[in-house]
């Protein structure tokens, strides 16, 4: 899969938001690098968290730690349990453990878009590696809700083995496998790509929680509130090669994309550990003594932990940032909700994640367009990398071969960039609905896709 001649990638993400006001008067393209826009109202700087008391979430910028509006999770999205952002970036989904739904923000423009009905008790959410499918384990129902994210759709369920208490779900990036574990219990769960069936199950530890794959797919890391353990398991075999004792109550767990550093939060003893995955060594950073840090996700492009505290007395209510460069904490904000208890600022880890192809454009060969959803209503987000600056031509045609848009023409340095298109042509009218072809000059090649715009 991986190449060593240098290309350049471009991703092609059409979100769908019928009904959605334009960020912008006009609805004019804008480009942003990608992961730092720095654009005031677009959202693809700003991180997300979800608060269980309010039943609500709001954005912040992850430069400056502003928060923004809340916006309310309510029906579906009652009580947050999970946040997770697309693996294109473009969205995050919470899941509501009271709500039974899972509930779509559209990152551009830091708006809802969907809810969606789950089984009961959806506790996590996890991403197939193309994105195409969303994978939600629900306690209640015994049961793994699988979402078409294309249409936003429920489009089966695997039933979970009778008293099944729920628990959260990652993706392996490799092998493209999930992993599920069995919250209160000890089972980890190996699900198939597409969600359709259990290959293996093994019992380990004693009160599984969260878990998390390494980049390299050799190893899930979970963590055992039982036994204040992290638990290493090979994932080949699925069986346990290493123990590491952290804190009271291990909950949230999070690796580096480079493998290297773990971040487990500690409820109840109100710290975070940070392990050394090849020594194995842990440095301990304690919270307020009233902290009940949970879920923590990492920002890579910044080496930043970001961790809910959960509820400290009755008026603050923090987030914790975590600079993973020295192991100290950096700051900590106030949220706008009330008891943090998810949160989202990268997208979830796949074969194009950080460290893979998708953010080394070196590592792959050929020209790659692609577009997801498609077909998809209204306005698009583009995403494309340099691996060294360059010439780009980028533009939409209709089906006649007529240009209708030009997307990018000139030199762009190397690294990510980001561009919005609410489907409208160069005088700023918006196009009617059929099909169109999107296509991209760089580097001497050149790449075409088919595009269906539904109004």
């Amino acid at each position: 899969m991986f190449h060593t001649a240098r290309t350049l990638l471009v991703l092609i993400s059409i979100a769908a938001l019928t009904g959605i006001a334009s960020p912008r008067s006009g609805a004019w393209i804008d480009e942003l690098a990608a992961g730092n826009s720095g654009a005031a109202g677009r959202g693809l700087n700003e991180g997300w968290v979800g608060c269980s008391t309010t039943d609500s979430c709001f954005p912040f910028d992850l430069d400056s730690y502003a928060t923004g509006a809340s916006l309310s999770l309510l029906p579906e999205g009652d009580y947050p349990y999970d946040a997770t952002m697309t693996p294109d970036g473009s969205e995050v989904w919470f899941v509501g453990a009271g709500g039974d739904g899972a509930v779509v923000v559209d990152r551009a423009t830091n708006t809802i878009i969907h809810r969606i009905p789950t089984g009961e008790y959806p506790t996590s959410i996890a991403f197939s590696d193309d994105g195409a499918l969303a994978l939600v384990s629900c306690r209640d129902t015994e049961s793994v809700t699988i979402i078409d994210t294309g249409s936003y759709t429920v489009s089966g369920s695997l039933q979970l083995p009778p008293g099944y208490d729920g628990g959260n779900i990652a993706l392996d990036p490799v092998s493209k496998l999930f992993y599920l574990v069995d919250w209160y219990d000890n089972t980890i769960f190996e699900i198939a790509a597409d969600g359709s069936a259990i290959l293996r199950q093994v019992d380990i530890g004693s009160s599984l929680w969260q878990l998390v794959v390494s980049p390299d797919g050799q190893h899930i890391y979970v963590t055992d509130r039982g036994t204040d353990l992290v638990r290493i398991v090979e994932r080949a075999t699925l069986s346990q090669v290493a123990t590491v004792p952290v804190g009271d109550d291990p909950w949230g767990i999070d690796i580096t994309a480079d493998g290297g550093t773990l971040v487990v939060t500690c409820e109840d003893s109100h710290n975070v550990c940070i392990i050394d995955t090849g020594t194995l060594d842990v440095t301990l950073i304690a919270l307020a003594s009233t902290a009940d840090p949970r879920d923590v996700d990492i920002l890579d492009s910044r080496l930043r932990a970001f961790v809910c505290g959960g509820t400290v007395g009755t008026t603050s209510h923090p987030v914790y940032v975590i600079d993973l460069t020295d192991n100290t904490i950096e700051t900590v904000f106030e949220a706008n909700g009330s008891n943090t208890n998810v949160v989202a600022v990268q997208a979830q880890m796949h074969s194009g994640g950080a460290g893979s192809v998708w953010n080394d454009p070196s590592r792959r060969s050929g020209l790659d367009l692609r577009a997801h959803p498609n077909p998809a209503p209204g306005r698009t987000e583009l995403s494309y990398a340099l691996a060294e600056a360059g010439e780009v031509d980028l533009a939409i045609f209709d089906g006649s071969g007529r240009k209708v848009r030009q997307l990018v023409a000139g030199l762009r340095a190397a690294g990510p960039h980001r561009l919005l298109w609410d489907a409208a042509d160069e005088e700023m009218r918006p196009l009617g609905g059929g099909v169109y072809f999107a296509r991209i000059l760089a580097g001497g090649e050149r790449r075409e896709m088919k595009l269906v715009i539904q109004r």
